[in-house]
């Protein structure tokens, strides 16, 4: 006499197919629903366009007038002065430290010029990792800016680059 269905193999590794699918499936879309937090579409595609070149506008104009910097930046401290482009009377700058792959560590400053012509700022000491520095005047008319790996120990060029913006 042969077996009844549910003591065979073969129906259970048949059944056992679908509902493991099923379950990966259901796992999948926690993950999407709970993880998934990700602003990858812009809503104004117009707008997004016309920042991207004013941006653009800006780092040429630093171009234009050769302003480049150089920088160190170790044990919560950052030191930046002009290496080119100087003007005669030093403004405030602002500058925008922007970590690679964690927002939550982006941060800005606002910093005046010290009488030898360096400006100085306290930083986060724990400042490790890939970090793009934005340097702008305080009136926004130009623009400098580049990626970096830091901590910096020595003085480290910083110059308008378009790549990146």
């Amino acid at each position: 006499m042969q077996q009844p269905w549910y003591k065979q193999f073969w129906p259970w590794f048949l059944i056992s197919l679908p509902v493991t699918v099923m379950i990966v499936c259901g796992v999948i879309i926690y993950l999407a629903v709970s993880q998934g937090n990700f602003q990858m579409v812009v809503d104004d595609y117009y707008k997004r366009g016309k920042t991207i070149n004013a941006i653009i506008e800006h780092v040429e104009e630093a171009q234009r007038r050769g302003i480049s910097f150089e920088f160190t930046a170790q044990n919560g401290t950052l030191e930046l002065r002009y290496k080119t482009g100087k003007p005669e009377e030093l403004s405030a700058l602002k500058v925008h430290f922007v970590h690679a792959t964690q927002a939550s560590k982006d941060f800005d400053l606002m910093m005046t010029g010290g009488a030898d012509g360096t400006y100085r700022a306290d930083i986060p000491e724990n400042i490790d990792g890939k970090w793009t520095i934005t340097v702008e005047p305080f009136d926004g008319v130009w623009k400098v800016s580049e990626k970096y790996q830091l901590p910096k120990s020595e003085f480290t060029p910083l110059r308008p680059l378009l790549y990146g913006v």
